[in-house]
């Protein structure tokens, strides 16, 4: 069976993240969540702490890395990190706020080291050509999931060649 005959136009295929990564996401926040209580609690009990280490504001903007980090991980793995269907690939990358919906007809091509564990992807956009990075470690189902693309490409026309590294 083809890729665009296991993707016709009403079916799609959906890979989510591994359990472990949104696992992850929760245990930043509760980090988060009981280093503030705890500083919260201290500075109410003993106010004079605020013009201690608790004061600076290295500890504050810390802490608040670690709630926006958590909550990015935490609350996106609810949603697929990608999505296949017959006319675009949707890619929900981690490291970025933004969903990337590529059309088959805009991918050029994707890049992964042998044996690795990212793919790039090349698109082209009306700003010229982009990439998006993905990491395969993240995907529940990655084989099937690079197997999908692949014979996608195949099908578009998009030969493999393999790369040998430099010196």
């Amino acid at each position: 069976m083809t890729p665009q005959e296991m993707l016709t136009a009403d079916t799609s295929a959906e890979f989510g993240f591994r359990p472990w990564v949104r696992r992850a996401g929760f245990s930043i926040v509760a980090v988060a969540t009981i280093v503030t209580a705890a500083i919260a609690i201290t500075l109410m009990t003993v106010p004079s702490t605020r013009y201690g280490w608790i004061g600076e504001p290295f500890v504050w903007v810390y802490i608040g890395t670690l709630w926006i980090g958590g909550a990015k991980v935490w609350l996106g793995t609810r949603r697929p990190i990608a999505n296949l269907t017959a006319a675009t690939l949707t890619l929900r990358p981690l490291h970025q706020f933004r969903t990337r919906v590529i059309p088959w007809n805009d991918l050029r091509g994707t890049e992964q080291m042998i044996g690795g564990d990212r793919m790039i992807v090349y698109f082209d956009t009306p700003r010229g050509l982009r990439f998006v990075a993905l990491n395969l470690n993240l995907i529940k189902g990655r084989r099937d999931f690079v197997t999908l693309v692949d014979a996608r490409l195949r099908e578009m026309g998009v030969d493999a060649r393999r790369v040998e590294g430099g010196d």
